[in-house]
């Protein structure tokens, strides 16, 4: 039988602004007023604010101001600028958004997570503002559909593995996407970036294209830099970025394997400081994990198995937590009951740029002598199979496949 074609047709999304709209958004705008709205409070709180930042792009943003939420649930902000740019909205440390301050602006945010299981995780805010801002909405929508749907691929492939009828997880093996979840994400980030190229709020979407590794994206993500850096003099962020990722891309060249790992140290769950240096003479991994992290706590049972099938070998564990709360931390500790040495960082941003990762859990394996055997991103089978013949074999093996990871916000 002949199967019927099925045609769709999709809306063309026009992206190009009128040429006297473009010359009026070159103009300095000096000021702005950033008027907001959030759906729910916390009833727990009795006074809830909203927190307004700069992105510099130095990595962490920088405090400009806050602001109680009225009790019409409103707030309003008022910037003075010598130069426009990014800027991060936080309501009550639950929802946040994103935006271009070339223009007066207008959010409507959800604010307090009123669900039952409460998870901070990334949210999408339509922000209204200018032609520019478009893009951090587009772009910030895109990052938000790729992450919900790597969590539900990874969550029906985990949860399709441990059903009893195996057909579920047959299907998932062998079915061939028709658009692989990154492809997707990187098609709909090619057409913004194309339709943005000369634009300065490109600076927001450079800072995740150009990676740490030489290469052409990198060379392209320079290359755009270069460009915004000539033709917007006043664009400070421009020129910070080109020096922040070249001192990333320095620092992850000192990660690579055959490389000694870092020398840290952090508060362990005894309250003491504890390092990484006792454990050279034998195999360690290194798992950067949080309390709030799906994919982390799913790994935590597979590291078990491994450790306890190879800790007589001479492997050992080290788990190190990002979590800003303790008492989180401390909670996940004792229903994880994770049979190995854990620790605590005291600074999560210098953290995550030490050892360069924005999604976990990241792990590093590391030899006998101290040395970067391999990183892995996510906790795969190819992972845990490369691991195992690590250790038994001493040998080293290409780089496994990225799993699902969790990636950090703004806040």
């Amino acid at each position: 039988m002949k199967k019927p074609m099925i045609n769709f047709c999709l809306p063309l999304l026009m992206l190009t602004a009128p040429a006297a709209l473009m010359a009026q958004q070159n103009k300095l705008v000096k000021s702005i007023t950033v008027k907001g709205s959030v759906e729910f409070t916390d009833p727990k709180q009795e006074v809830n604010k909203v927190f307004l930042s700069k992105d510099n792009l130095k990595g962490k943003p920088v405090m400009v101001d806050s602001c109680v939420v009225g009790k019409d649930n409103t707030f309003t902000f008022k910037i003075k600028q010598d130069h426009q740019g990014i800027y991060l909205v936080n309501a009550m440390n639950w929802d946040h958004a994103t935006f271009w301050s070339d223009a007066d602006v207008k959010i409507a945010m959800r604010g307090y997570d009123t669900s039952k299981y409460k998870v901070k995780v990334p949210h999408y805010n339509y922000v209204e503002g200018s032609y520019d801002n478009n893009f951090i909405n587009l772009t910030q929508l895109n990052g938000e559909l790729n992450y919900r749907r790597l969590i539900d691929e990874y969550n029906m492939e985990y949860y399709s593995k441990k059903a009893t009828d195996t057909t579920w997880a047959a299907y998932m093996k062998n079915t061939k996407k028709y658009n692989p979840m990154r492809e997707d994400f990187a098609l709909r980030e090619e057409v913004l970036v194309k339709s943005y190229a000369d634009r300065p709020v490109m600076v927001y979407a450079i800072r995740g294209m150009a990676g740490t590794e030489a290469g052409e994206k990198y060379d392209r993500a320079m290359k755009m830099l270069d460009l915004l850096i000539a033709r917007y003099p006043w664009l400070t962020e421009a020129q910070q970025l080109k020096e922040t990722i070249i001192t990333n891309k320095a620092q992850a060249m000192r990660l690579k394997a055959g490389q000694p790992m870092p020398s840290v140290k952090y508060p362990d769950a005894n309250g003491g400081i504890a390092g990484l240096e006792k454990y050279k003479g034998k195999y360690l991994l290194v798992d950067f994990w949080a309390s709030w992290c799906g994919p982390c706590r799913q790994a935590i049972p597979k590291v078990k198995e491994l450790y306890e099938s190879y800790k007589a070998k001479g492997f050992e564990v080290v788990s190190i937590s990002i979590d800003t709360d303790k008492n989180a931390w401390k909670k996940a500790m004792k229903e994880e009951s994770m049979p190995w040495e854990q620790l605590l960082s005291d600074n999560k941003d210098k953290t995550m740029e030490q050892f360069q990762f924005s999604g976990i859990p990241t792990m590093y394996l590391v030899d006998a002598e101290g040395k970067i055997v391999e990183r892995f991103t996510g906790y795969t089978d190819e992972a845990d199979s490369k691991i195992k013949a690590i250790i038994t074999k001493g040998g080293k093996a290409a780089p496994a496949k990225q799993a699902a990871s969790i990636p950090m916000t703004g806040f």
